[in-house]
C-alpha cells in the first residue's frame, strides 16, 4: 500500500527517476500487478509498444476494477499516439463495458430539466430581492471555473493561479456542502428569490468559510473549478453575489472523445461519462442551461473557448483577469511553472507549457461521429 501511495505521487509529480527507483528497491512490490502498472508507466516514454504489451494482460485480466481502468486508458492513450484508433477505441469501450457501474441518465438530467424550465419560465424572478454584501471586508471574492471535466478548467485554474491576488482551490467541495444545505432545507431555486438577505448571508458561510480557511491570506480572489458549479448557477447568483463565472466550451466531438478514452471514474455526477450518447445528452443541456442562466441571472462572466485558450493565452486570461477587476501578469501564462500539483487527470498536461495538440483531435475517430453532433458544435459556437 504505502509503495502504490509512494508511485502514484511521483506519477502525479513527473518525478521518473524517484519511480525507477522505487521500482528497483522493491522488487516484491514491483511484480505485483499495482507495480506491473507503475512500470509500464515508466517505459511508456522510451517504449510505448512495449508499455501497452505490459498494460493490456492488466487492462483484460481478472483484477479490481479501478486498476483495470487505469492499466486499460493508459494503453488507450498510447494506441492513439501510436495512430492506432481503432484499436484505441475498441479497447476503450472494452474497459467501459466491464468497469462502469450502472446509471440511469433519466435520474441525473430530470432535475437539471426542471431547472431549465423554472429559467425559461417569463414569471420566473430569481434576482429580485436585495442581494446581500458580496463579501465581507477582507475575503476573498469567488470566481467559478465553469465546464465539463476535460474542457480545460485545470489548465485554466492553474493559469490563473500564477496570479500573486488570485488562489487556485482545484475541485473544491464547497458547493457540495452549500447543495446538501439546501436540499436539507427544502430550499429550491424557486425558494431562493424569497428567502431573506440575511438568511442567504448566512448560506453563502457555508461555503465561505471553508473556501477562505483553504486560501492564501494574501489572495483577493480564489478560483474553484468544482465539477457541478454548473448545475447550481441560481444558488450562487443568490447566495454568492459578485461571483464571476469563467465558462470554458469546448469542441464538442473533442471533449467527447477526450472523456470517453480518460479513466475518469464514472461515478456520481460523472456516471454519465461512460457511453457517448449520454455525453451528448450531458453536453446538450450544459450548453442550454448555463447559457440562459448566466443571461436570466444577470451573472458577470466571460465565455472562454479552450482552443482560444491555448492559442492565444494572453488574450483569454486578459479576458478572465478583467471580469475580476484585476490587472494582467505574466504568471498566468505559464502554468507549468506552477508548483501545486493539481490532483486531476489533466495533472501532467497542466505540467507542461501550455499546447494545442489536442485541438481537432475528434478528426482521428470521425467515424463515430453523425450530424448530430455536427448540431451539437454549432451550439458550443453560438
Amino acid at each position: 500500500m504505502a509503495c502504490s501511495f509512494l508511485a502514484d505521487a511521483c506519477h502525479h509529480a513527473g518525478d521518473d527517476p524517484a519511480l525507477g527507483q522505487l521500482l528497483q528497491g522493491h522488487p516484491g512490490w514491483a511484480a505485483t500487478p499495482e507495480g506491473r502498472l507503475f512500470a509500464a508507466r515508466l517505459s511508456s516514454a522510451t517504449d510505448p509498444e512495449a508499455a501497452v504489451a505490459a498494460l493490456l494482460p492488466l487492462a483484460e485480466g481478472r483484477f479490481p476494477g479501478q486498476l483495470r481502468r487505469m492499466a486499460g486508458f493508459d494503453a488507450v492513450k498510447l494506441l492513439d499516439q501510436l495512430g492506432r484508433y481503432r484499436e484505441a477505441w475498441s479497447l476503450a469501450q472494452q474497459v467501459q463495458r466491464a468497469t462502469a457501474p450502472h446509471f440511469d441518465p433519466q435520474c441525473f438530467l430530470a432535475p437539471l430539466q426542471e431547472q431549465l424550465e423554472a429559467l425559461r419560465c417569463a414569471d420566473l424572478q430569481p434576482f429580485s430581492p436585495p442581494a446581500p454584501p458580496a463579501a465581507a471586508a477582507g475575503e476573498p471574492e469567488v470566481a467559478f471555473v465553469l465546464g465539463l471535466p476535460r474542457s480545460g478548467t485545470t489548465l485554466l485554474e492553474q493559469m490563473l493561479d500564477g496570479h500573486p491576488s488570485v488562489c487556485g482551490l482545484g475541485e473544491f467541495q464547497g458547493l457540495t456542502l452549500l447543495s446538501r444545505e439546501l436540499g436539507e432545507q427544502g430550499i429550491g431555486a424557486a425558494q431562493l428569490a424569497g428567502l431573506s438577505g440575511q438568511r442567504r448571508s448566512a448560506l453563502g458561510r457555508i461555503y465561505r468559510q471553508p473556501a477562505q480557511r483553504l486560501a492564501d491570506g494574501h489572495a483577493s480572489w480564489i478560483v474553484d473549478k468544482s465539477l457541478i458549479s454548473w448545475m447550481w448557477l441560481p444558488a450562487i447568483a443568490q447566495v454568492l453575489p459578485g461571483s464571476v463565472v469563467l465558462h470554458l466550451r469546448r469542441e464538442p466531438r473533442d471533449l467527447a472523445l477526450s472523456l470517453s478514452m480518460a479513466a475518469i471514474r464514472p461515478t456520481g455526477v460523472l456516471g454519465w461519462v461512460s457511453s457517448l450518447d449520454q455525453i451528448r445528452a450531458v453536453l446538450s443541456i450544459h450548453l442550454q442551461l448555463t447559457s440562459l442562466a448566466i443571461e436570466r441571472l444577470q451573472l458577470n462572466h466571460r465565455v472562454i473557448r479552450y482552443e482560444s485558450l491555448v492559442a492565444q493565452p494572453e488574450a483569454s486570461l486578459r479576458g478572465c483577469l478583467d471580469a475580476m477587476h484585476m490587472p494582467m501578469h505574466e504568471g498566468v501564462l505559464h502554468p507549468e511553472r506552477n508548483p501545486r500539483i493539481p490532483i486531476t487527470l489533466s495533472h501532467s498536461q497542466a505540467r507542461e507549457p501550455i499546447y494545442s495538440t489536442s485541438v481537432g483531435r475528434w478528426r482521428q475517430y470521425d467515424w463515430l461521429f453523425g450530424e448530430e453532433w455536427e448540431q451539437l458544435a454549432s451550439l458550443a459556437c453560438s
